[in-house]
Formats: C-alpha cells, sequence, structure tokens
C-alpha cells in the first residue's frame, strides 16, 4: 500500500466504527479501551481528520510480510481465487461504520488472514479455536458485506508446510450478527453523545 492509498483508506474509515475495532466496542465494564475508542472517533468526526498511528509491531510488521504468502497457500488448498487487495473499505449500510476485508470468496465468503508469530501460531493451533477478537471482527466484515461465511486462516512460514497452516470456517447465525449490530449502534450513540457533550461546554 503506497502513502497515496495510505491516506485515502484512513479517510475512508474516518469516523467510523471499524471491524478491527469490534472488541474494544464490546469491552466489558465499559473501561478505558471503549472510551478511548469512544474519543478517538469523536474527534475524528469532529475535526475531518482520521487518527493515524505510525507505531508498527514487530508482530504487525511480520503479519503484513507474510500474508501473501498465506494468500497463496489458501488458493492452492482451497482450489479458489481471492478477489481484493485488503486497501477496499466497505461501509455498513445504515451505521457510521465499516469494514476493511483481506478478500472475498466465491459469492459469499470472505477471508481473514493472520501471520503471528510461531508461539502465537501453536496456541492457535492447539486450541482449534477462532480467538473471540477474530470472531468480533469478522463478524462485523459480514454485517458490512452481506456474506454468509469468513475463512480465518493462520500462517506461519518459519513451520513446515503441512503444520504452519490452520483454517477454520466461521459461520455466525443472522442472530448473532444483529446482536452485534445492536451494540454497535448503542456504541455510535455514545459517541455523537460525547460531541453534543464537547459542543456545549462551548457555550
Amino acid at each position: 500500500m503506497d502513502d497515496t492509498d495510505n491516506l485515502e483508506w484512513h479517510q475512508q474509515r474516518c469516523g467510523k466504527i471499524t471491524a478491527s475495532r469490534m472488541s474494544h466496542v464490546l469491552a466489558k465494564g465499559h473501561g478505558i479501551t471503549r472510551a478511548r475508542y469512544c474519543a478517538q472517533l469523536a474527534a475524528e468526526r469532529m475535526t475531518g481528520r482520521p487518527h493515524r498511528s505510525n507505531f508498527k509491531s514487530t508482530s504487525m510488521e511480520h503479519g503484513n510480510e507474510f500474508e501473501a504468502m498465506a494468500r497463496i497457500q489458501y488458493e492452492l488448498r482451497n482450489g479458489v481465487m481471492v478477489e481484493g487487495t485488503g486497501k477496499e473499505f466497505t461501509p455498513h449500510l445504515i451505521i457510521t461504520a465499516g469494514a476493511s476485508c483481506d478478500g472475498m470468496v466465491n459469492d459469499d465468503g470472505l477471508v481473514e488472514f493472520k501471520c503471528p508469530d510461531t508461539h502465537t501460531f501453536i496456541e492457535y493451533k492447539l486450541s482449534e479455536e477462532i480467538p473471540r477478537q477474530y470472531q468480533l471482527q469478522m463478524m462485523w466484515q459480514l454485517a458490512c458485506t452481506g456474506r454468509q461465511w469468513c475463512d480465518f486462516v493462520a500462517f506461519d512460514p518459519d513451520l513446515d508446510e503441512r503444520d504452519g497452516y490452520l483454517q477454520i470456517r466461521f459461520t455466525p447465525t443472522p442472530q448473532h450478527i444483529a446482536d452485534l449490530e445492536t451494540e454497535v449502534i448503542k456504541f455510535d450513540a455514545e459517541v455523537e453523545q460525547l460531541i453534543e457533550l464537547i459542543l456545549g461546554k462551548r457555550k
């Protein structure tokens, strides 16, 4: 993603609740993580400027570096072509929110790639379960795209080809998606209430 695309992508997301932050929206006890995200979105909506962090952890750089390899492995193993580059932002139809999906598969599916450090990959492999934060992320991607399922793919090129690949299909019910949409609507209202509170203090 070059600088121009990066700026455009950030601007498209500006002020919108996104899939990767669903765990913050649903943070228990309405704690500091949720409050901080609410304040970030309020600031973005008031200024029209997206919050951008230049910080990239080693894990993030590792994931970005090997995602293309994970995509190839997925396509070969499943006999499909993944459409999209992960740069596209899909807005929700009625909520000030959206999602960026790693790729679309066939007419009704998505795929989400994760390339964690080896010790984290081993945890995924042993549990054979999708971490909750990624379940929420994928559920919101499905809510925004109208698709039915999402394949969670974890990949580690440092392991043997047979051992370094994990694929789990995630198919939430329409009720699960509707329940998540209800929570996002509530959170969106909190963002708007915070903006009103800040504007009220100008008087």
